[in-house]
């Protein structure tokens, strides 16, 4: 969030080895997953400004979670925020469909923000059938929250 590259690299490092060391006798060891540290990483590279390399830590931390969580809400939200700001449109609206089914199964309010954020940077394809779609489910999502 300061922006400095290097520096975030070097947290993730030091998280992921932290994490590596966790046993099943840590106190808060069911809070940890695989995907743990490529959805930080993804998160924080988009926040660095770099979506291709944020994309692929997204990715590898996206395929086919079940069931829904919100984390899972959250990670195909940055994916989809990702890959719009690579001007990635179909991609970023099948990944944008995928989030809205996990925040419409679970509500969780995190990723119920990334999804409309993605609908705005969705903004410039706007006439694009499968964004007015897309666009379309957000507004559902909204009257049904």
């Amino acid at each position: 969030m300061l922006g400095e590259t290097t520096s975030c690299e070097t947290m993730l490092a030091r998280a992921e080895t932290a994490l590596s060391q966790a046993d099943e006798d840590d106190a808060a060891a069911e809070l940890g997953s695989p995907t743990h540290i490529s959805r930080l990483a993804g998160s924080c590279y988009l926040f660095l400004g770099r979506p291709r390399i944020a994309q692929r830590h997204l990715e590898a931390a996206t395929p086919q979670q079940r069931p829904p969580t919100k984390a899972n809400a959250v990670a195909l939200g940055n994916l989809a925020l990702a890959y719009v700001r690579q001007a990635l449109v179909d991609q970023a609206v099948a990944a944008l469909h995928e989030a809205i089914d996990v925040v419409e199964a679970t509500r969780g309010g995190g990723g119920l923000n990334i999804v409309f954020t993605v609908g705005r940077e969705l903004r410039p394809w706007s006439g694009d059938p499968p964004v007015a779609e897309v666009r379309d489910r957000l507004l559902a999502l909204m009257a049904s929250t």
